[in-house]
This record gives C-alpha cells, sequence and structure tokens, in this order.
C-alpha cells in the first residue's frame, strides 16, 4: 500500500517522490532511535523502595516499610500500631532482590503518580521509589486504587518488613517517628 501511495501516484513528479521517500526513511529512524534510548530498568537501578499506609476516619493503622537494596528493612510505626517507633532488621540480598524484580517484572516505573481514591474512608497506599540513575524518585499515591500488582508487591513487602506484636531480637527499635 505504501508502494501504491510512494510510486503509484501519477501525478506526483520524481523528485517529489525521493522527498516523500527520504521523509519517510527519518521519521521512521527517528521512532527507532527514541525507542533504541529508553534503557530497560533492572533490579540494581532500584535503590529503596518504601510503602507507607495511611490512617483511616477510624483506628487504622500508620506505618511505613522501607526496603533497601542491601537488605536493611525499616518499619516505621506511627500511630494506631501495637508498638510505635522506628525499628530495623537486616535480611538478605536475595530477599530484597525479589521486591525488586517484582518491581522490574510489573514495569512499576510506568504507573501515573496519582490513581483516584473512590472511596475516601479507606486508608492509602502510597510508594516512594528511588532510582540510581539521575537520583530519580518515583511517588506513586493511591495505589490501591492503581493496578493490582501494586497490592502484591505492598502484601509482599509487609511479609518481609511489618513487625509483629511479639517481635524477637531480629528487630531492633532505632528511635521515634517524627509526627507531623
Amino acid at each position: 500500500m505504501i508502494y501504491t501511495v510512494i510510486f503509484g501516484a501519477r501525478k506526483l513528479g520524481k523528485m517529489k517522490k525521493i522527498a516523500l521517500v527520504i521523509l519517510l526513511f527519518a521519521t521512521a529512524l527517528a521512532s527507532f532511535a527514541r525507542q533504541a534510548k529508553k534503557k530497560k530498568l533492572c533490579k540494581k537501578d532500584i535503590v529503596s523502595v518504601s510503602i507507607h499506609r495511611t490512617v483511616c476516619f477510624g483506628q487504622c493503622p500508620e506505618y511505613e516499610v522501607a526496603i533497601n537494596r542491601d537488605g536493611t528493612v525499616t518499619y516505621t510505626a506511627k500511630r494506631f500500631t501495637p508498638d510505635t517507633g522506628i525499628f530495623e532488621k537486616k535480611i538478605s540480598k536475595e530477599e530484597a532482590g525479589q521486591i525488586m524484580d517484582m518491581i522490574v517484572q510489573y514495569r512499576v516505573d510506568t504507573c501515573t503518580e496519582m490513581y483516584e481514591n473512590r472511596i475516601p474512608d479507606l486508608p492509602g497506599l502510597n510508594y516512594t521509589i528511588t532510582y540510581r540513575r539521575k537520583k530519580r524518585v518515583q511517588k506513586i499515591f493511591n495505589s490501591s486504587f492503581g493496578p493490582h500488582y501494586l497490592l502484591q508487591i505492598a502484601e509482599a513487602m509487609e511479609a518481609i518488613g511489618k513487625k509483629p506484636e511479639n517481635a524477637g531480637t531480629e528487630w531492633k527499635k532505632t528511635g521515634m517517628p517524627k509526627m507531623q
């Protein structure tokens, strides 16, 4: 069909046909160059990821779980939690890498910044992802209304990094959270 459009048009002169071919070629080349410029995200590009559960109109717990690539996990219990404070523990780099793998696999870097909250009483779920390249920080607000995989990643992070009530010696209290 393109051949017919370019070479089958009898009214176009030879120079116009050549110019049209060059224009189409340049457009295709620019498109390929743009695609090649985008580097594929890998788990080594992610420095840390954190989720923040916000309060609701009732007594929903407010806390944050942050996992760094090196295996440092920080649990910050703010309000309506069994124990208030900032707690840290160390996990293996492989466990931390599994979370980073999920972020890469689901292409979380392509998510929008804000998802519409349709039910105002529900607690919020917000993400903060820090990338190594250009020290970029991505924030995703109301992610519980976004793609389902954001909830799956949050559940996996909570399984690793939410401090249980009867935690043993693996958690070390390092401070108190700043209240806003």
